[in-house]
């Protein structure tokens, strides 16, 4: 009885030392993506469109590619060429990289980057796009993202 008191206290121990304080786990709605509907098929141009509880200032838009991490700077996508020069990365400079930044609640997709090979199937036309929050100096606000996927009709993806 004793070695099992002692196993507890030992076992409430160490589980202490696993907490999960810090983290945000609840659902976030300041952001519901209204188009495209998820996993719909699409044509380019597209249009994705969300609603906002005043959330912002600004909306950061990445498209096939995972959003910089809560706290990190838009800078995080760019290379050290870009990171030496003073003013980049640049909205046209996210842009090449898919990363779309706005203050307006929609952006417009006029490109996707194309995926596979030769053999293209229908999932090499499956695309994401993951909306985060982003401050006046490009550095991501909070945990929280939205994502909606779609796929683009194989005639129009470039």
């Amino acid at each position: 009885m004793r070695r099992l008191a002692v196993a507890s206290v030992a076992l409430a121990l160490v589980l202490s030392g696993c907490a999960l304080s810090g983290l945000a786990f609840r659902e976030d709605d300041r952001v519901t993506i209204l188009e495209p509907a998820d996993r719909a098929e699409v044509t380019l141009p597209l249009t994705i469109r969300w609603s906002s509880g005043g959330a912002g200032p600004y909306f950061a838009v990445f498209v096939d590619r995972e959003p910089v991490r809560p706290g990190q700077s838009l800078r995080a996508v760019a290379d050290d060429s870009c990171n030496r020069t003073p003013g980049c990365p640049d909205v046209a400079y996210l842009r090449e990289r898919y990363v779309y930044l706005t203050d307006q609640t929609w952006i417009d997709l006029d490109v996707v980057a194309r995926r596979g090979g030769s053999q293209r199937t229908s999932a090499d036309n499956r695309h994401e796009a993951t909306i985060v929050l982003v401050d006046g100096e490009g550095r991501r606000i909070g945990e929280a993202a939205y994502t909606v996927e779609f796929t683009v009709r194989d005639e129009e993806a470039s």
